[in-house]
């Protein structure tokens, strides 16, 4: 079906305006911008030549958080009214973003692509707020257009054609089957948590059926099967990759191509995990898959794969009978298996970390569909920022289908949401990257009712191990001080999710900054009370404490938009130290001060 050119053009431009205000949004945000105040609540920025002017109303909510307007924003140039365009706004804004000239383009290839995911959208793609709130699982998934809240270039894909995108983006709604070869088994690392073996895995993945048609295309060429593990690849990756760079291995028969399996697969938010909708109960596959999206290649390496299971294992035996975590109904989806192939030549050329060792891996991790019941629906977190072709925030729905008060709506989501992920760093020193694609919320009624983390292997920081801490899991251990532990929630949960979600509601009217940030102090205080054991670790970490660094998003990807972060770095070399956010839960600290109340029981 094809849209109405004048259809066309109004989503354009109505999402062309969206990022332009995000742009602004962020980048003042983490005061690369420092708009000028003309009069209470209007504001204008200077493109880097002064040419041009960026008028807008705005009002700057807890944690810096700037809601621009979005109907108000004009751009001046010279004295003439031009169209807002978020790309010339890029342009226009360069220098003071910090975007070398020479990085300017590619940076702007990313920042295109991430517009065209919402605005080149066909209609017979978007769902209104109403109707998404009570669709599927997979449904919400592809319907989401917001990617990474912070990052303004945050679907970017250098290396998809046009084809691809419709192929294989999440947001096209399309299924594939995944390519499988065969590699052999000397040159493989292949891992799993305690209970899952390669042999059950491979034919509880693939059936008996497949499992027998593979063993006899290697038993047709004269090879023996056990010999070889069984693994999946991305087809775009076979594609670009791995038939052309590992064309050596293929003619030595190092790896056989086996075709495609059955099974079909939809593409999620985070590209490279791919959910199986033939049988939803089997596992989601994770692939390597080496496009430039989000400030990384997306490649994942032989050297992860290895240890990956066993840090799974190792989170999960901590907290298996964790009766708080029970209580509460939170899950954690387990990567049970990962596999990765290693090409001597290159492994010997090369050094870890080099993308060259990241192009053949795989891993599988649990599927969410065994954790609920029949009434329940599952949503990724990130649905809760979304907002649909008319304006409307999915937010919005749910409470208007809950029945109940938005006040209590937040109450329930923060006990489902951030109460555990405060339990998992305070009680066991876990730190996650806990914001809205990692998690998925369980749903009642529009109601939150539980929630469950994923990606443990790659995102888990492990603030403290005992002495037999094994070897293979080191690479998660990290040593930060007390100064900045409590950022695991002031950080990568207020100001990288919470701020957003407080200022959809505050926009849509249905709770005022100030009343949000005052329900989750009242959370903090509930789940500080009913955990009176951590009260130590409370005062030391103090979720209340006055201010906070920042960690600037966007200043990162712009720093390296194939590295964004290095992952072996310290968490306290992301922060600026020049930037201190106000805590918007400070001035809810408890009366009598934990410390003192302490020192008082003591004596």
């Amino acid at each position: 079906m094809s849209i109405p050119e004048a259809s066309a053009r109004s989503f354009w431009q109505t999402y062309n305006t969206r990022i332009a205000k995000k742009i602004l949004a962020e980048f003042c945000h983490e005061r690369y911008i420092r708009p000028v105040e003309l009069s209470p609540g209007e504001y204008v920025v200077h493109s880097d030549d002064r040419e041009t002017e960026y008028l807008f109303r705005a009002e700057v909510l807890s944690l810096e958080s700037w809601l621009i307007d979005e109907m108000s924003l004009r751009r001046i140039r010279r004295g003439e009214r031009l169209r807002v365009d978020a790309v010339d706004l890029v342009i226009d804004l360069g220098g003071s973003l910090g975007i070398a000239r020479e990085a300017l383009p590619e940076y702007l290839e990313e920042f295109t692509n991430t517009l065209a995911i919402s605005a080149s959208r066909p209609d017979t793609r978007r769902i209104a707020a109403a109707d998404l709130a009570r669709s599927d699982f997979q449904t919400i998934e592809r319907t989401m257009t917001e990617g990474h809240p912070c990052i303004v270039a945050n679907a970017g894909r250098l290396g998809f054609s046009v084809d691809d995108v419709e192929r294989y983006a999440p947001e096209s709604g399309a299924t594939f089957a995944l390519r499988w070869v065969a590699v052999w088994r000397e040159n493989c690392d292949f891992a799993a948590v305690s209970g899952v073996d390669y042999d059950r895995l491979v034919l509880e993945e693939l059936g008996a059926e497949t499992l027998a048609g593979f063993d006899d295309t290697l038993a047709r060429r004269g090879l023996d099967p056990s010999r070889y593990y069984y693994m999946p690849v991305h087809p775009w990756q076979w594609a670009e990759k791995i038939a052309r760079i590992y064309a050596v291995d293929l003619v030595e028969q190092k790896i056989v191509d086996l075709g495609e399996a059955p099974d079909r697969y939809q593409p999620q938010q985070s590209i490279r995990t791919v959910f199986n909708t033939t049988h939803p109960a089997r596992h989601y596959v994770k692939l390597a898959l080496s496009i430039v999206n989000m400030g990384f290649t997306r490649g994942m390496s032989a050297d992860y794969m290895r240890t990956t299971p066993a840090i799974n294992d190792w989170v999960r035996d901590r907290v298996r009978d964790d009766e708080y975590l029970a209580s509460i109904g939170f899950e954690m989806l387990y990567e049970v298996a990962a596999i990765g192939y290693r090409n001597t030549n290159l492994d010997d050329l090369t050094r870890p970390g080099s993308e060259y060792r990241k192009l053949l891996s795989a891993l599988w991790r649990e599927s969410p569909t065994r954790l609920v019941n029949e009434r329940e629906q599952l949503a990724t977190m990130a649905a809760l920022l979304h907002v649909d072709h008319l304006g409307t925030p999915l937010v919005v729905a749910f409470v208007r289908d809950s029945g109940i008060s938005v006040r209590e709506w937040v109450r329930r989501y923060l006990r489902a949401y951030l109460h555990p992920i405060i339990y998992l760093l305070y009680k066991y020193e876990f730190k996650f990257s806990p914001h809205g694609e990692n998690l998925i919320l369980v749903l009642d009624s529009g109601v939150p009712v539980r929630a469950i983390l994923k990606d443990i292997g790659e995102e888990v920081s492990i603030f403290a191990a005992p002495e037999d801490f094994p070897e293979s899991c080191r690479r998660s251990l990290v040593e930060e001080s007390d100064s900045i532990r409590n950022m695991g929630v002031l950080s990568d949960v207020f100001d990288d999710f919470l701020r957003h979600l407080a200022a959809v509601l505050h926009a849509s009217g249905l709770l005022a900054d100030t009343a949000f940030w005052a329900v989750v102090a009242e959370s903090v205080l509930e789940f500080e009370q009913e955990h009176r054991d951590l009260d130590d670790r409370f005062a030391r970490w103090d979720l209340f404490a006055p201010t906070f660094k920042a960690i600037h998003m966007n200043r990162l990807q712009l720093s390296n938009n194939r590295r964004m972060v290095n992952l072996g770095d310290s968490y306290s070399t992301l922060v600026d130290s020049d930037h201190e956010l106000v805590n918007p839960i400070a001035g809810y600290r408890p009366v009598v001060d934990r410390a003192e109340s302490m020192e008082v029981a003591v004596s």
